[in-house]
Order: C-alpha cells, then sequence, then structure tokens
C-alpha cells in the first residue's frame, strides 16, 4: 500500500511498485487520427505495438468531438486513403474519385468510422487498450523507456523502445521535459474551443433552397450547394454563413455577442440530420481541467441558444431536435514542441525544401502572415465578422501562392530521445499549425512516425539517427504518395 504525507501545499506519494502490464517495440499514446495510423504503420512494419486510448472507441477528434470531415481531400494517401475507402465501402463515407478535383471536404460517418478504425487496427495485430489514460513518460537520463498508464486495473507500466505521443496535447514530451511552445507567439492565446452536436428533424432540401437563393448569406466558398454521394444518400458538406439571421437574432437578444455566422456539416439529406460547428469558447487553456471544464459549460449554455436560433430564423429547421453531443471538447490547439527544427512563417514564404520532408502544403499566404488555405480559426472572437475578412471576403486580401514542406526533424523534441511527437502538437509556428493540424495531415504524420518507430525499434537505435532515406523509401512501398523517391 503507497503512504501519503499530506503538507500545506501537496501530497507527497511514497515509493511504490507498478505491476508491467506488457512490452512491446513500440507504445502509442492516443488513438486518435494520428495514433491510430501510426499503430497500423508501426504493426505492419513487423513491430510488437501497444495502443493506448482513454476512450471507449478511436478516432479522437474525428468521433470523439465529431469533427466528421475530412478537409482537403487531397492530402489523402496510405493508409488514411485506404480508412476512407473502406468507409465508402460500407456506406459511410464519400468515395473518391482519383481522376476528380480532391481538394475539397469529404464528410462521414463518425460511428463507421469508428468500427473501420477498429478493424484495422485489430487486423494488424496491434495490443489496444481502452479506458486507460496515459498519465507520464518513463524516462531515464532523457531517454523515454515507456509509460506510466491508469485505468480501473490500478496504476501500472507499459514498456517499450520507442514511444510515440500522439496526445494531441505533446503530454508526454512536456512531461519528459521537452520545450514547448504555446498559442500564438505575441500572446500566447490558442485558437478556440468547440463543442459540436448533431441536430435531426431538418429539411436539408430547404435548407439549400435558402442558401442558393440568398448568395450573400452563405460563405463564398459555401455558395452553391454541393451534393455528393455516400452509398444512396446524399450528403452536403456543407453550408455556412447566415450572416443577417443571425445579427438580426443578435440584436432581438437570441444569440451571444461572439457568434458571427451559424455553420451545418454532414448534412445528410434522406436522415434529416447534421452535425452542427458553431459553439466558440475563446481564452481558454486545454490543457487546465478547469478550463475545459468552464468552456463545456459555456459551449452548452451556446448549444441551446444555436438550437433555438435555428428553429426560428433558418428555413427547414423549424422542427430541429439535438440527438446527440460530441463526448469530448473540440480543442484546436495547445502546446507545441520546439523540436530539432521548428518550421516557421518565413520557412512559408520561402517556399522551403528539406532533405527530410515528408509533407508538402501549399496555401495562399497573405502579410499578416495567414495561410488563408489552411484552417487557421484565430484566437480572438472575430470568426465569421465583418473584421474577419479571410472568412467572408479572401478576395479582398492580397496573396501569393506558395508551396513548402514539412520536416521530420519537426517531430523530434529536443532534450528527449526515443519519442516521436505526431500530430497538431509538432515543431511549427502557430500560423504554420493552421495546416498541420488538419486531420488528414495528422494522419499521414502517424504514418511517418510509426514507420520511423518501427525501424527504430528493429535496429534499437534512436529515432533520431535514423536515415530519412530509408524511412521514406518505407513509406514510398507502402502507398504514401507526394514523396520523392
Amino acid at each position: 500500500m503507497t503512504e501519503y504525507q499530506i503538507l500545506a501545499d501537496r501530497v507527497l506519494e511514497g515509493p511504490r511498485e507498478l505491476k508491467i502490464a506488457g512490452k512491446g517495440d513500440v507504445i502509442v499514446a492516443g488513438g486518435g487520427p494520428t495514433g491510430l495510423v501510426a499503430a497500423i504503420a508501426a504493426a505492419r512494419e513487423g513491430a510488437n505495438v501497444w495502443l493506448v486510448e482513454s476512450m471507449s472507441f478511436l478516432g479522437g477528434v474525428a468521433t470523439g468531438s465529431m469533427m466528421a470531415a475530412l478537409v482537403a481531400s487531397h492530402w489523402a494517401t496510405g493508409i488514411s486513403l485506404e480508412l476512407v475507402d473502406r468507409l465508402a465501402d460500407r456506406g459511410g463515407a464519400v468515395r473518391w474519385d482519383p481522376t476528380a478535383d480532391r481538394t475539397g471536404t469529404t464528410p462521414f460517418d463518425p460511428e463507421e468510422f469508428k468500427a473501420v478504425a477498429l478493424e484495422m487496427v485489430s487486423e494488424a495485430g496491434v495490443n489496444l487498450l481502452f479506458y486507460t489514460s496515459v498519465v507520464a513518460p518513463i524516462a531515464v537520463d532523457g531517454v523515454v523507456k515507456g509509460v506510466i498508464i491508469e485505468s480501473k486495473s490500478g496504476r501500472q507500466a507499459l514498456l517499450g523502445h520507442t514511444v510515440l505521443d500522439c496526445t494531441g496535447d505533446a503530454d508526454l514530451a512536456a512531461q519528459a521535459g521537452a520545450p514547448f511552445m504555446v498559442g500564438r507567439e505575441s500572446d500566447n492565446l490558442m485558437r478556440p474551443f468547440a463543442l459540436l452536436f448533431r441536430l435531426g428533424g431538418l429539411d436539408i432540401d430547404r435548407i439549400m433552397e435558402y442558401a442558393e437563393s440568398n448568395p450573400l448569406e452563405i460563405q463564398p466558398q459555401y455558395r452553391q450547394g454541393t451534393w455528393l454521394k455516400a452509398g444512396n444518400e446524399r450528403i452536403v458538406s456543407r453550408v455556412s454563413g447566415f450572416y443577417e439571421l443571425v445579427e438580426q437574432a443578435k440584436a432581438e437578444g437570441g444569440l451571444y455577442p461572439e457568434c458571427h455566422y451559424f455553420r451545418l456539416e454532414n448534412l445528410w439529406v434522406d436522415r434529416g440530420t447534421a452535425i452542427c460547428n458553431t459553439t466558440r469558447i475563446y481564452y481558454m487553456d486545454g490543457t487546465d481541467v478547469k478550463d475545459l471544464t468552464k468552456g463545456e459549460i459555456e459551449a452548452r449554455q451556446q448549444m441551446k441558444k444555436l438550437v433555438e436560433f435555428a428553429r426560428k430564423y433558418i428555413p427547414g429547421c423549424e422542427n430541429a431536435f439535438v440527438i446527440d453531443v460530441a463526448p469530448r471538447m473540440g480543442v484546436r490547439e495547445t502546446r507545441r514542441i520546439v523540436g530539432e527544427y521548428s518550421l516557421t512563417d518565413e520557412d512559408a514564404y520561402n517556399d522551403a525544401r528539406f532533405d527530410d520532408a515528408f509533407m508538402t502544403l501549399k496555401g495562399s499566404l497573405v502579410k499578416r502572415p495567414v495561410p488563408i488555405e489552411l484552417d487557421v480559426h484565430m484566437p480572438d472572437p472575430i470568426e465569421g465578422s465583418e473584421k474577419d475578412l479571410l472568412e467572408r471576403y479572401p478576395e479582398r486580401v492580397p496573396r501569393e501562392q506558395h508551396e513548402y514542406q514539412v520536416p521530420f526533424r519537426a517531430m523530434l523534441p529536443k532534450g528527449v530521445d526515443n519519442l516521436l511527437v505526431a500530430g497538431r502538437t509538432i515543431s511549427v509556428s502557430h500560423m504554420i499549425d493552421g495546416g498541420t493540424r488538419n486531420m488528414l495531415a495528422c494522419m499521414r504524420m502517424g504514418q511517418v512516425a510509426g514507420t520511423a518507430a518501427a525501424m527504430s525499434a528493429r535496429n534499437r537505435v534512436s529515432p533520431k539517427t535514423l536515415n530519412f532515406k530509408e524511412v521514406k523509401a518505407a513509406l514510398i512501398e507502402q502507398g504514401v504518395s507526394g514523396l520523392d523517391a
């Protein structure tokens, strides 16, 4: 039994022995889009892999946060493309046409995503732990040897040669002593929280009739309804705006001041359902449980007003009701590690190229700088407002096209070894993070990190000493596109 000593400002937890729950080559912390792909990739490379997830399902932001749409579909490759093809086979996502332009948004059914992800992880032979939190790294002299986990089975240890931090918050890297950044460089403010929820009882044909007959009410890129198909079902990827209706509701006391637009995503026509992605909670820290709690409460208050607004003002939403609410807040930004290389805004403007590049980003950059094409979400509560020129009137902002690469070294935290960090927490600037946090970009990172981790474990070497040409060759063999041989 552990002994405790209670002091004025802290509790001392006495020494205790931890049972080893398992040993493997690679340990992946977090089963979101990044982690599940990393686990599959590492297992397919022959590694004995443990994947640890605190929820009872895989998918993270794609499922638990209900962000059930893949933005910038042209980034899909390798395992991510395989996953979506499987979804399409089951009628759970739009089938991608490789001959068509794949730069848009691809909606999917989050429940089908859970099922397909679990199938793929199981088929790969991954050791999976649900209902389990990764609470700390096991680090000796700056070298990570495993992780501490907690669950109904108690506090235990998992040991492995290479650990992947796919927590979305760089939790392990931070606890291991790796340096990190938070939020916008000028003031450390982070992108807003969002709590997504699904509405039923919608007449989507009427919603689209209104949107198409009131073009100035809808964001320019969504003025025309994009009709897609998943199996035999019609889908609209997104309808966003309703500016005048929102302003009218605010004037009548029906909406909160920070709301500047109303957004519906994943509009399944025959089901009469859509996901509302409109709540915005600003000035919060996603690594602070008090802020997460406060944000959840505030978001649910916003949700109530948004449902009332939709029923009263938007044609086709008169009978709207809440089917379900995402079990997890959507947190867009927290920590970003300081890696062996940090990708800067200047790198983007200079069209940077790297020998260890694993991904190329393309975007329209303006003088701020802001990559318009990327999913920025400013930390200031102006999203969708007249001030937010990038959101409503991108044609009014001078811009130029740039293409820049992301290096593998951005996933290697300084000062810590045998640890790879993948996902939105890699070493990039706040603005570049607007692109690298994209789910498909994160899934690509997962495949890169999982492959590198397996090779590191197989050769019993540090990930920092890997020859990236060999990693790249393995990725090309796996079908990952956009890499030079």
